[in-house]
């Protein structure tokens, strides 16, 4: 059990100094974890909530009295999770060769440089003046960056892309993810009136018995 453990988060740590080897263990030679991703993926809906209300006074211009932590976290996971759906729906029509899983692994083990710029960001802003704070920004200006180009390289190994072709994926994976944030308000607002015609009706009827 702990050699298991140790190789799937060995395979993390691969992925941060050589992403393009890790994903291609991870795509071809079925290595990584679905459940570990998962858990990155929830680590880092809850960090976004941590940084909202915990970020140091000094460069955190949230308005935390009206903070909604549900609501952070959902906004959060959720778009990341619509991603993941849209890339998978876009690159199947595109001969892309990666599964949802891969697809969730590459997201997830590619926000580790974003997680730790997250807890650099809420534990150091609250013992630093203002003149300090670039130090913060850059910090999570390199975890952004190391996040993207990790998740750049990640989809061009699942799905066997040139740099050209990823871009493009990745274009029509907003568009795509447009379409079902429409389709899903749409839908849901056609149940939302079914139900009060239902109940309209309802109330109704009992009203004339």
């Amino acid at each position: 059990m702990k050699e298991a453990v140790r190789e799937k988060l060995s395979y993390l740590k691969q992925s941060l100094f050589h992403p393009f080897d890790a994903f291609y263990e991870i795509r071809f030679r079925g290595r990584g974890s679905v459940v570990l991703a998962a858990l990155l993926l929830a680590l880092f809906g809850i960090l976004q909530c941590v940084s909202y209300q915990y970020t140091g006074f000094v460069i955190n211009e949230n308005e935390v009295e009206s903070m909604n932590s549900l609501s952070i976290f959902l906004t959060w996971v959720l778009g990341l999770l619509l991603f993941i759906v849209s890339n998978w729906s876009v690159t199947t029509l595109l001969n892309g060769k990666g599964g949802m899983g891969d697809i969730l692994k590459v997201v997830s083990y590619s926000l580790v440089p974003f997680i730790c710029a997250l807890l650099f960001q809420v534990v150091v802003s609250n013992f630093i003046i203002l003149e300090e704070a670039m130090i913060v920004y850059v910090v999570t200006g390199i975890g952004t960056v190391w996040t993207l180009f990790m998740l750049l390289a990640g989809l061009c190994v699942i799905h066997e892309y040139g740099f050209g072709k990823n871009l493009i994926a990745i274009v029509l994976t907003f568009v795509a993810a447009a379409i079902i944030m429409f389709l899903g308000i749409l839908i849901f607002t056609l149940i939302e009136q079914m139900v009060f015609f239902v109940i309209s009706v309802g109330q109704e009827f009992f009203r004339r018995l």
